[in-house]
């Protein structure tokens, strides 16, 4: 949920950032303009002003937009996580959409690692109960002291003598 939460915050920010761009651009390329040949600040104001408007005019709307897809993928994980709607039919009816989108939508967050610890079997979640995989330990008699040194992988160094140890293939 956590993740969600971060992701919603940084693109808010954006999106407020851009908005301010176009609101402070406007007046920006204003006051550039009319006092060009006054001093050569102006004329950076005014490119300013241009760049702030251009970016705020295209950029704003479609980081709202993203800011309002964040907070529809949020509605879904608090719906798994704390209201235990595990099937896309329930899903459906908890965020009034229609079973094709609320799919895709549950997809986007398993895949975006914001429901971590479910698997999609069919139209249903399940709890992942796989434990996870551990790299294998070899056990090794040093050639060179005799201690015995615990590594993972083909190679390792005695933290005793120093010697470079490669493993036996079986």
């Amino acid at each position: 949920m956590d993740k969600i939460l971060k992701v919603i915050k940084k693109r808010q920010i954006t999106a407020i950032i851009l908005t301010v761009a176009l609101i402070v651009g406007i007046p920006s390329i204003i006051i550039g303009a009319t006092r060009l040949g006054q001093n050569a600040g102006f004329v950076v104001l005014m490119a300013f002003g241009i760049v702030a408007t251009v970016a705020g005019f295209y950029g704003s709307p479609v980081a709202w937009v993203a800011v309002g897809n964040a907070k529809s993928e949020c509605t879904l994980v608090t719906a798994v996580e704390t209201e235990h709607l595990y099937t896309v039919r329930e899903l459906s009816a908890r965020l009034n959409k229609n079973e094709r989108n609320t799919s895709a939508l549950l997809n986007d967050c398993i895949m975006k690692g914001y429901l971590v610890g479910y698997l999609r079997e069919g139209d249903r979640l399940i709890l992942n109960e796989n434990t996870s995989l551990h790299p294998t330990e070899h056990n090794m008699d040093c050639p060179y002291c005799g201690a015995v040194v615990t590594f993972t992988g083909t190679s390792a160094k005695c933290p005793y003598c120093g010697s470079a140890l490669q493993r036996r293939k079986d």
